[in-house]
């Protein structure tokens, strides 16, 4: 099976057949049965020394975290706080595991752990915060969505810790990731399932993860076209929750001179003299990215100017290229793209050839395209709203799919010409 963009995983894309032991019954023996409920399975959890066993392992100087943590006034700083610590403190060793390897305490001192040890971790020094938390096993993309039907320890390879906030929001937090954030299920965990441990009260059960709002990206573009075939302008793009988490860590991995090259989209037309982020620091804040730009417009000449509206936006490349597809796309959270351009027109030109505006929708209905575009007042005004407003798609609508983003992205760069006279 090949790689196809946006699928989930290898295993969630192909036919298999899993065994599993429930019971044996012994001739003249007694019958004992297995983890054939998902609550015998979180009894066994709750069970074991390299999970249940690590919750109430104290930690050393755990308390002044602790006191810090209870001078806050509201949960969310706690929470964002002992968060902070955690993450900022441990360092992960890249080895995924439910349970632990050495330890909560010899990991705490070393200051490096898998990811069942920093998250027991983050559980306990928020329990004895005064938060109402527990350790919940769960699954990375990449290792496959959870089956809630087969009920085996083995589909789990991460443990993170689930807080309930009220009947209609919770948190699922992780701190291996260093851009993680504490009110943002992890990407890699979306369109699964965890299993949290009330040891306490003796009840487990399987939690869908989900995010429901979707994920906003905004660009706003002011530019003025010159008569020499060049436009020089400002784009402003606000970036939340993943889209925001993403950016931040490509540009703090990368580098500002890297990251310029990706906005620019490696276009040797196109010359960045300025670019500030802002709010990058303040988790609960949309990421504000500030560019100042100038491009040369190709295949512009004396009495012709053409200009391509698609700038900084994140439709560049259609992904959906291929005719067939063998896999479900998941793209992990609902998106919603708004773009807005500005272009004024330069003394001496007049529009000869304009997009139309113009609306379309998947026969679902569940993505949606706008294209709206005006000329006002000596400006080309151009707009678009991109909505898809589910997170994972058949792949038995492929063909409807395939076109509509065809057709989408044909649009997207249609060209704007302005002619001399």
């Amino acid at each position: 099976m090949p790689e196809e963009p946006y699928m989930s995983s290898f295993r969630d894309n192909v036919q298999s057949i899993h065994f599993q032991l429930v019971s044996i019954r012994p001739i003249g023996g007694f019958s004992h049965s297995y983890s054939d409920t998902w609550n015998k399975v979180g009894g066994e959890l709750a069970d074991d020394d390299e999970f249940g066993g690590q919750l109430k392992r104290k930690l050393n100087n755990e308390d002044v975290i602790i006191a810090k943590a209870k001078t806050f006034k509201t949960d969310n700083d706690k929470i964002a706080y002992v968060f902070n610590e955690v993450k900022n403190s441990m360092k992960w060793d890249g080895v995924d595991d439910w349970e632990t390897n050495d330890g909560t305490h010899r990991a705490w001192e070393n200051k490096s752990g898998n990811s069942a040890e920093i998250n027991l971790i983050l559980y306990h020094l928020l329990k004895q915060s005064g938060l109402e938390v527990y350790p919940m096993v769960v699954s990375t993309r990449e290792n496959g969505k959870i089956d809630r039907y087969y009920t085996s320890l083995a589909q789990f390879n991460r443990t993170v810790v689930y807080l309930p906030v009220d009947s209609t929001k919770s948190y699922v937090l992780d701190a291996t990731g260093k851009y993680n954030i504490y009110n943002e299920t992890p990407e890699e965990l979306l369109n699964s399932s965890g299993l949290y441990i009330d040891k306490a009260k003796k009840f487990f059960d399987i939690v869908d993860l989900q995010r429901t709002a979707p994920v906003r990206h905004v660009v706003l573009l002011s530019a003025d076209i010159k008569p020499d075939g060049k436009l020089e302008g400002e784009a402003q793009i606000t970036c939340m929750s993943y889209d925001r988490i993403n950016a931040i860590e490509k540009y703090k991995t990368d580098g500002e001179k890297k990251y310029i090259d990706y906005l620019r989209d490696n276009d040797n037309n196109m010359t960045i003299s300025s670019i500030k982020l802002e709010n990058m620091d303040i988790d609960t804040l949309p990421l504000t990215e500030k560019v100042a730009f100038k491009l040369d417009l190709a295949a512009s000449d004396d009495n012709y100017i053409y200009v391509n509206p698609n700038l900084f936006t994140p439709l560049k490349k259609n992904p959906f290229m291929g005719e067939n597809r063998l896999t479900d796309i998941d793209f992990g959270y609902s998106k919603s793209y708004f773009i807005n351009g500005v272009y004024k027109i330069p003394p001496g030109y007049k529009v000869d050839a304009l997009p139309k505006s113009i609306s379309m929708v998947l026969p679902d209905k569940s993505v949606s395209f706008k294209r709206f575009v005006a000329e006002q007042d000596g400006s080309i005004v151009i707009r678009y709203t991109i909505n898809y407003d589910k997170a994972e798609y058949s792949k038995d609508i492929y063909p409807d799919f395939h076109e509509f983003f065809k057709k989408m992205h044909e649009m997207v760069n249609e060209q704007i010409v302005l002619k001399k006279g």
